[in-house]
């Protein structure tokens, strides 16, 4: 039997509510499923589904994303934020919209992403732009991201001086207020608003964008997929 997973924002109730009604719709046409909360995701096994359904904004897609791709499993993002820019259907499209999918008769549109292994001195920050109390718990290793991973300044109120190598080659130093690394699908968010490039989201390439860069030699940097970065922040910051 085909089971979903409905995926909601936790803190907009409204999204738990549409779940919720999705699952009876489910039900009645005898499709097992199941209501998980966003920030919760990883107390369930991925391979379970056959199908994700994230009701939110973009924030919710990308916490899916990183939980579905262990399995590849596919994600039909239902939009309820303020921008739900990587959105398939709307609340109001679900009845009729949802039959394909479940029929099995869509194309995957497949996108890039990054993955992240953090130094033991690295001082993670949040997830997904939500704010924190406190020292934020640091994220398992390796991280993926769909979008962005940005390395920043954190408190202080002057520029990070960042360098950046690509397969164990240094290439330059970035002075600025942090360094956005984007993948194509992430080049029309937090990179776009640093100034970056707009790549077509199935290109397979990753940009490097400069956070108010200050007298720095390269603007922003286009790479291959392949490329293996590492950044290191060459002077210490609080």
């Amino acid at each position: 039997m085909m089971r979903v997973a409905l995926i909601h924002q936790p803190y907009r109730p409204e999204t738990a509510e549409s779940a919720g009604q999705t699952g009876a719709w489910l039900d009645s046409r005898g499709i097992g499923q199941a209501l998980l909360s966003a920030f919760e995701l990883e107390r369930h096994d991925p391979s379970r589904f056959d199908l994700a359904l994230s009701f939110g904004g973009d924030g919710t897609t990308l916490r899916t994303a990183r939980w579905a791709i262990r399995a590849g499993v596919a994600i039909v993002p239902v939009g309820m934020g303020t921008l739900s820019f990587l959105a398939e259907l709307a609340p109001t499209e679900l009845a009729d919209g949802l039959s394909p999918y479940l029929a099995g008769d869509f194309w995957r549109d497949e996108r890039a992403m990054l993955r992240v292994e953090l130094g033991d001195e690295v001082k993670p920050a949040v997830l997904d732009g939500e704010s924190a109390s406190g020292p934020a718990p640091r994220p398992p290793s390796p991280l993926l991201a769909l979008n962005d991973v940005v390395v920043a300044r954190g408190a202080a109120l002057r520029a990070v001086s960042i360098d950046l190598a690509v397969h164990e080659h240094y290439v330059t130093r970035f002075t600025a207020d942090g360094l956005v690394v984007a993948t194509a699908t992430g080049s029309t968010a937090y990179a776009l608003a640093a100034g970056g490039p707009v790549m077509a989201p199935d290109l397979r390439t990753i940009a490097i964008v400069p956070i108010a860069g200050h007298l720095s030699a390269l603007e922003s940097l286009i790479l291959p997929e392949s490329a293996q970065i590492r950044l290191t922040v060459a002077r210490s910051q609080p």
